[in-house]
């Protein structure tokens, strides 16, 4: 098996803990982290949860910055509404409440068990957090937005907001596989500035990591 460990993290640990974290790697989303590597900016994702791809770009780019943005009370009623996916937002309310606490201290704890990169999350509705954190700089450049919030008003807006400060080779991805906010919002995005829609070609997978879906480059 090929060693996708940072070299300074696999002092002292037993061959069984680095096969352990081998395997924790989320190898789609490497595909796209390693084309932004070179690209200056932050990480930003719309829609963390309980921090699962949080912990992903914080293991595998942690010379970046990550900033993840989330309700942690689910959808509003604006977001359901305006969604060409209603329904399916309606099915999974409530499903993604948690608590921003408990998120942010998995994540402090796992950064100071690697030695990992700097990370915040904000809470809010990102329409109008996200624009706010921009206005108040600070957020300068951002290298990849990644979109995972499954409805379509924030994830435009979370698009518009970020496009103006992200650099040349700066990547826009969605993890959704069946047509629905996030998908709307890409496509979108990719007429509005010119930009091709790039097929990931990831199958969906029931597990705890993220399968990207379509991902445009600026």
């Amino acid at each position: 098996m090929q060693n996708y460990i940072r070299p300074h993290t696999n002092l002292g640990l037993a061959p069984e803990v680095l096969d352990a974290i081998n395997q924790f790697i989320n190898l789609q989303l490497k595909t796209l982290i390693d084309k932004i590597r070179e690209v200056p900016g932050d990480i930003v994702e719309l829609g963390v949860w309980t921090g699962l791809n949080s912990c992903q770009f914080m293991w595998q780019i942690p010379e970046k910055r990550y900033v993840g943005f989330d309700t942690f009370n689910g959808y509003t009623e604006e977001d359901i509404e305006t969604s060409p996916n209603k329904e399916g937002l309606l099915a999974n309310k409530g499903r993604w409440n948690h608590s921003k606490k408990e998120t942010v201290e998995r994540l402090q704890n796992f950064k100071n068990a690697y030695a990992l990169g700097e990370f915040e999350i904000i809470e809010g509705d990102l329409k109008q957090t996200l624009p706010k954190y921009i206005e108040e700089g600070k957020m300068k450049e951002v290298a990849m937005l990644y979109v995972d919030c499954n409805a379509y008003l924030p994830a435009i807006k979370g698009i518009e907001a970020i496009y103006p400060i992200m650099p040349k080779g700066g990547i826009i991805c969605i993890d959704e596989h069946q047509v629905g906010g996030e998908t709307k919002a890409i496509l979108e995005a990719a007429d509005k500035y010119g930009l091709e829609v790039i097929e990931t070609g990831f199958k969906f997978a029931t597990g705890p990591n993220s399968n990207p879906s379509k991902y445009i480059i600026k």
